[in-house]
């Protein structure tokens, strides 16, 4: 599975849909359009760069330009109330129609403010009910209305609490036109759930482990197994979160890549500075 580059060619500034099917496509891919999400139904976990997370119906994405993200949907048995369905309004819009507004900052200036913290990708969740008014009203009427109400959506969700998702840090090593790394980093973003050894991505990127330590260092600023492990503890972090799972630590530790209890504590310890059962119980 590869790392997609998805360009959405949009015919007018910005392009609204609703998406409602079983699942939500599970690709990891990027585009250089800026995506607005509102999950209306279904729940499931976000990938964005190095971010890894639950998402829930009421909750709303801003998802930068180039960001790589996924929306992986949870198991049907996980979501009854949902009647396995997925439902999500989407906006994209691209740069240009953003950088209209950069120069009338008194009437507009919350938009760039917005914006521009959308490189990490953003969480609002809980936006309120009239955000979800405000998504409807975009799918209906002209292009002149649905970009009056996507105005309206940003102008709603700038007083609102917001989370960064993707760290600086993996923006700053992510760079579309480093193919090499582009490979590495997307190979273990799909794969760290797996046993994914130092011998296994070298190999992959067509380098022997001394040669591929070093450049991995040299690119990201961390060791190869430090970089998968912060990932994994991610991800432990969102499953041991998830209210609407009944999974067990040990669980959690093995669908998280790790193949030793012992360690995934250690591990989750020294990164998180509370054992996965305390951070479990808040």
């Amino acid at each position: 599975m590869d790392l997609h580059f998805l360009h959405k060619n949009l015919e007018t500034n910005l392009k609204v849909a609703l998406h409602r099917e079983k699942e939500f496509l599970k690709l990891w891919h990027y585009h250089p359009e800026y995506e607005l999400v509102y999950i209306s139904r279904g729940r499931g976990t976000i990938y964005a760069g190095d971010y890894i997370g639950p998402y829930q119906p009421g909750n709303v994405f801003l998802i930068g330009a180039h960001l790589p993200h996924m929306f992986e949907s949870s198991p049907a048995s996980l979501n009854p109330d949902d009647e396995e369905i997925s439902e999500a309004y989407v906006v994209h819009f691209g740069d240009p129609f953003i950088r209209s507004f950069f120069e009338n900052n008194v009437e507009f200036g919350y938009i760039p403010s917005l914006v521009k913290h959308a490189v990490t990708g953003l969480l609002f969740p809980d936006p309120g009910k009239k955000a979800f008014k405000i998504f409807r009203k975009t799918l209906k009427g002209g292009i002149q209305e649905s970009t009056l109400h996507f105005m309206r959506i940003l102008y709603h969700l700038q007083h609102k609490e917001k989370v960064h998702l993707a760290t600086p840090a993996w923006i700053d090593q992510f760079n579309s036109s480093d193919r090499k790394l582009n490979k590495i980093l997307q190979y273990i973003m799909l794969h760290f759930h797996e046993e994914l050894s130092l011998a296994d991505i070298a190999s992959y990127a067509g380098m022997n482990k001394t040669a591929f330590c070093r450049y991995f260092k040299a690119k990201t600023g961390k060791s190869f197994v430090s970089f998968l492990n912060d990932i994994r503890v991610g991800f432990a972090c969102k499953s041991l979160l998830d209210a609407h799972n009944s999974l067990t630590i040990s669980d959690v530790c093995y669908a998280s890549g790790f193949n030793s209890l012992s360690y995934f504590h250690r591990i989750f310890k020294r990164s998180k500075g509370v054992s996965p059962s305390e951070y479990r119980e808040g």
